[in-house]
């Protein structure tokens, strides 16, 4: 998460190759996971598309393409969204992670849940979808499936507790979602406290500790 440093190098790289396509990508998806400023990244996607002599280069390339659908947050991108995450499910590994959250986004749970319960979980976000989607079905169900929160602890926990996370914003919060289904909400604010300074701009966050108080 060393962003701005990589900002840095990639800005170097385009004063002396402004026309790279591979440079232009990794400088918009450097500013999305930075900055979260999706209109930002997807002008910058945008304009490889004015620097090329191809009007078709981003519907070419099946990364543009996947990376564009993922900055584009506006009202009418959705069925465009379901569209290209179906169509690369199997040529790019984080499009199925974000076909499962176009539909988490869409309370469409069980469409999630038939995508990732055959998934090994490798990556964090692995592992925190396969949370999210086991704690979503564990508490919208009727008895509160129990099987299915014990599962999202597990997953949680795997990121909260592991040696390469535990100190990271994503791993704190996740060992936060631990407590949380578990009731020890003492435990859960030491863990929101640790981050507060990082995340009090942020709505869910702050939704969150209010309720762990």
């Amino acid at each position: 998460e060393f962003f701005d440093i990589a900002c840095d190098l990639v800005n170097h790289y385009l004063s002396i190759h402004p026309d790279s396509i591979i440079a232009n990508n990794l400088k918009a998806a450097i500013e999305y996971n930075s900055t979260g400023n999706d209109k930002a990244a997807k002008e910058m996607i945008l304009n490889i598309r004015k620097m090329s002599k191809s009007s078709d280069i981003i519907e070419e390339n099946d990364l543009l393409q996947h990376n564009l659908a993922v900055f584009d947050n506006e009202p009418n991108s959705t069925n465009n969204k379901l569209k290209i995450f179906s169509g690369l499910i199997d040529i790019i590994p984080e499009a199925r992670q974000n076909l499962i959250i176009y539909y988490l986004r869409n309370d469409q749970v069980n469409q999630a849940y038939n995508l990732i319960k055959e998934m090994q979980p490798v990556t964090t976000k692995d592992y925190i979808l396969k949370a999210v989607v086991h704690c979503l079905l564990g508490q919208n169900s009727a008895d509160k499936n129990n099987e299915h929160l014990k599962k999202a602890q597990t997953f949680f926990q795997s990121i909260g507790a592991s040696t390469t996370e535990c100190d990271t914003i994503e791993g704190r919060q996740c060992m936060a979602s631990c407590f949380r289904l578990s009731n020890a909400f003492s435990d859960e604010i030491i863990y929101l406290d640790s981050i507060e300074q990082y995340m009090k701009d942020d709505d869910d966050f702050n939704w969150n500790y209010g309720i762990a108080l």
